[in-house]
């Protein structure tokens, strides 16, 4: 994981803002000569990517990105040559399609989260607080995973309250 201060840069790699609502504030590091790839039909292998992107410029490297069980989640990272290459791509984003389907076009951002220091991570009595892949905050605590959910407005149960009954 990167560990570049926040600081305004004037240099190409820069920290940038994640729309992600869903999730703590997330920041980034722009990978330049790297563009994200969305909308990959789940029978396209990384050949095919490096083929089609091969007639914009010098492909490095294609990497689709798989679940635990081997299959695509539609999404992956075109690394080119040079920085040049990948931002022709990023101008001409709006007119790729591939087999038909329209692809969902990026910069690359290298992930990191801010604000909590490694130390604080795992306490001393072995509770961790933690987060998914997907943003949603829980705790694990002796071997147990405890999930937080949002607050919501409470429902009324569909039956009668008996609670001042009980004792």
């Amino acid at each position: 994981m990167q560990t570049d201060s926040l600081s305004p840069s004037p240099n190409p790699v820069s920290p940038v803002p994640l729309n992600n609502p869903t999730s703590a504030p997330r920041y980034g590091t722009v990978i330049p000569n790297r563009i994200f790839v969305g909308g990959i039909d789940f029978k396209t292998n990384e050949s095919d990517l490096r083929k089609f992107f091969s007639q914009y410029g010098s492909v490095k490297e294609v990497k689709i990105v798989n679940d635990r069980a081997g299959v695509s989640k539609g999404y992956g990272f075109v690394t080119f040559e040079t920085q040049e290459d990948a931002q022709k791509i990023l101008q001409e984003a709006e007119k790729l399609n591939y087999k038909d389907k329209k692809l969902n076009i990026g910069p690359a951002i290298r992930k990191q989260q801010v604000g909590i220091p490694r130390s604080s991570i795992m306490p001393a009595a072995g509770t961790m607080y933690l987060t998914t892949s997907t943003g949603y905050p829980y705790t694990y605590h002796n071997g147990v995973a405890y999930f937080h959910t949002p607050e919501v407005t409470s429902v009324p149960p569909p039956w009668p309250n008996f609670q001042h009954c009980v004792e």
